[in-house]
């Protein structure tokens, strides 16, 4: 029941704050048939093993991302689409050969940038100091990055330093590879951003021109969790007191209420009136229990595209991403969780999740 009163209650925010006039532009076409492997009207999971032969988990997660961008630019050409984890995704793998390598060209012309978290420095774990990121991970990460910017992406990172001193190195490693670097000192390994950085106490490379485009951006602010803002304005009056050049938050003040265009409006201008931009974060990979589309009634397989829980984490459920019943919840219809992002007034999305590809891989 709870549930369906968040569905409801997303639902008439965004009929509040703009969706009217999207609406007005035209019916939208029905998306993901083109992933349906079964064909029109059959049942694309098939039984057993038989389904997952049938499936290029790699490639099904890049034809979700390309359906994705098609979908939101629609509705603003401008929109930006950020990818976060999955970067081995930019290059292909042959199949008869998997030493040979080649740039997914195709698919990162559908993205504007890609998130790299903990390229060089990983969360911190439990029981251990040291968060510096292994060298033949990091170099790895770091060729895949390369590839990435020289295709035109603008590369993120998100970095975990256990004090000032890896911050700083931080700062200066991913500044010097022309990377774009958020550090999350003290930040959890469960990736929870609650709050805006004390150090550095002003955003890195600190940036008074307006942001229209990935092109200009200089910092970012990675902040998901509004648990510790009492009302939206309470966030709204705390970001526009910063100056970062993109924002990074979840659709949901603190998980419930979908943030109103009024406070997504109000996130876009830095402390010294410049525009920057506000970008939503939205899992693609895995179904999580406590957002708007979660059903009560909802278990392992059923619906059919939904998989085991992910370790460490009951609430959250790998899912089969390929079949039509998820792609229809992030996008395809006025009613999607994408269609939603863009008509709350958001300049983009940050895409996660991209990993659960190698969970039906076997990696």
């Amino acid at each position: 029941m709870k549930h369906a009163i968040l569905n409801a209650a997303f639902v008439a925010v965004l009929l509040m704050g703009g969706a009217t006039e999207l609406l007005a532009q035209g019916t939208v076409r029905q998306q993901g048939e083109d992933v349906d492997l079964g064909g029109p009207g059959q049942n694309s999971q098939g039984t057993g093993s038989q389904a997952q032969e049938a499936v290029d988990p790699a490639q099904a997660m890049r034809d979700l991302v390309r359906d994705i961008s098609k979908y939101a630019r629609k509705f603003n050409r401008n929109f930006s689409i950020v990818t976060q984890g999955g970067i081995e995704l930019l290059e292909k793998i042959d199949a008869i050969d998997t030493s040979r390598r080649s740039p997914a060209g195709t698919y990162m012309r559908t993205l504007d940038g890609v998130n790299i978290q903990g390229l060089n420095f990983h969360p911190p774990v439990e029981g251990k100091a040291e968060t510096v990121t292994d060298k033949k991970v990091r170099a790895n990460l770091v060729r895949l990055a390369d590839l990435g910017k020289r295709r035109g992406l603008k590369i993120f990172v998100t970095d975990f330093g256990a004090n000032a001193k890896s911050v700083q190195e931080s700062i200066k490693v991913n500044q010097a590879k022309g990377f774009v670097t958020f550090a999350a000192k003290g930040a959890g390994s469960n990736y929870i951003f609650d709050s805006i950085p004390k150090f550095p106490q002003r955003p890195i490379s600190e940036n008074p021109k307006n942001i229209v485009g990935l092109g200009g951006v200089k910092n970012f602010l990675y902040l998901t969790d509004s648990s510790q803002f009492d009302r939206q304005q309470d966030l709204v009056l705390a970001l526009s007191n910063t100056n970062f050049d993109v924002i990074i938050t979840d659709v949901f003040h603190k998980g419930r209420r979908p943030f109103v265009k009024a406070a997504i409006q109000g996130m876009k201008f830095k402390k010294l009136g410049a525009r920057r931009l506000v970008f939503a974060y939205m899992n693609i990979g895995a179904a999580e229990s406590f957002r708007y589309y979660w059903k009560d009634n909802w278990r392992e397989g059923s619906p059919n595209f939904l998989s085991g829980p992910t370790p460490g984490n009951p609430d959250k459920y790998n899912v089969q991403y390929w079949q039509p019943g998820w792609r229809k919840i992030i996008t395809g219809n006025t009613k999607s969780y994408l269609y939603g992002i863009v008509a709350q007034g958001f300049d983009g999305v940050v895409l996660d999740g991209l990993d659960s590809y190698k969970f039906f891989e076997g990696g």
